[in-house]
């Protein structure tokens, strides 16, 4: 393996814990709880119990102060929404070690400086940074600075913005870095989705690429992983119809479940970058394709013609390709009719063709 292509290895797979998340790897599909606990601790428990139970590889929640997240007033509707998601601050130790026991990666997005700390404290394996947050410098090198990895969501950004906040993370000491495809619409429309601005990303930086999708139902996300997507990240709920903001457009335990099993399908179908036959084929190259055989006998000393011959099934013998090199060559012994033309029952000089 060549120097470049050991470096383009190291920079497009970042370690999660134990699991590495990149190039090679399968996809790292992320169950976002966001609010959806609606403030209930046993909810926020059962919505983890359903991510274990889709298959997925980690679940996030969001770790936020309505305080410190709005300019809105306490009596505003806007402020008494954040006000009534909130993750309690005594919840998440537990909840960690809850998903931990499941098997799963606890993942939150922290909205301050209190809520990095906080996440810091309790262990978390990676930062999730929201999009909203792309350009909130003091944010993304506070984080970079705790030195472990982070997910960048990009909705509503331009390249050069995401470039400039990739800039930021990096001169703070950290490439530890994942790039999110999104669209800062709930839900989002599949007119405005643009998957392929994750293949154009992809191309630009060295660094692992995937989508946070906010779409409804799970079409896009298994666009994004056929178009090499390494991190997926969707909503879920236990129910659609609950109050809550962000329920209406995310899955449900069942059809989270289905996404999963699809991407892992997908991906035993996308196997490499490579152009060859697979093993089973083998039969059928002999069988499907043609070989050259004698239409009529052709007597010893014979000047082969195209009359003489003709393409057909199986494959034995002489490939079609090299017809013209069997014309105006002489049968060095007798050939049936119905025998397969081989190099050793021809001449190797050609006369002239008839």
């Amino acid at each position: 393996m060549t120097p470049v292509r050991v470096l383009y290895l190291i920079m497009k797979r970042i370690k999660i814990g134990k699991r590495w998340v990149g190039e090679g790897r399968p996809c790292f599909i992320i169950a976002e709880a966001g609010s959806n606990h609606n403030k209930s601790l046993s909810q926020a428990k059962r919505l983890i119990d359903v991510a274990k139970e889709a298959g997925v590889d980690a679940v996030k929640f969001q770790t936020f102060q309505a305080e410190k997240l709005t300019a809105s007033k306490r009596d505003t509707p806007l402020f008494k929404t954040l006000k009534n998601y909130e993750l309690p601050k005594k919840w998440h130790q537990e909840l960690l070690k809850y998903a931990n026991l499941k098997g799963l990666v606890f993942l939150s997005t922290p909205f301050d400086e209190r809520g990095v700390n906080l996440l810091e404290d309790i262990g978390v394996l990676a930062f999730k940074v929201a999009s909203g947050d792309i350009t909130h410098f003091p944010l993304l090198m506070y984080i970079a600075k705790k030195g472990r990895p982070i997910i960048l969501s990009t909705g509503a950004s331009t390249l050069r913005e995401v470039e400039s906040a990739l800039g930021v993370i990096s001169n703070s000491g950290n490439e530890q870095i994942i790039l999110l495809h999104c669209v800062v619409q709930y839900p989002a429309n599949l007119k405005e989705v643009n998957l392929r601005a994750l293949t154009l990303m992809e191309e630009v930086f060295p660094y692992p690429i995937g989508l946070s999708d906010h779409t409804l139902g799970k079409l896009v996300p298994l666009g994004a992983v056929a178009l090499g997507a390494k991190v997926v990240e969707k909503h879920f709920t236990l129910d659609r119809t609950l109050p809550g903001p962000d329920h209406p457009f995310a899955l449900e335990p069942a059809e989270l479940k289905e996404m999963v099993r699809e991407i892992r399908s997908l991906e035993k179908a996308l196997g490499k970058k490579l152009k060859r036959p697979v093993k089973r084929e083998a039969k059928m190259r002999i069988e499907a394709r043609r070989g050259i055989y004698a239409q009529v006998d052709i007597p010893k000393d014979t000047t082969i013609t195209k009359k003489m011959l003709k393409i057909v099934r199986p494959a034995k013998g002489i490939e079609p390709k090299d017809y013209d090199l069997v014309l105006g060559r002489k049968a060095r012994m007798n050939i049936k009719e119905g025998e397969e033309i081989r190099w050793g029952k021809i001449s190797n000089a050609k006369n002239v063709v008839i």
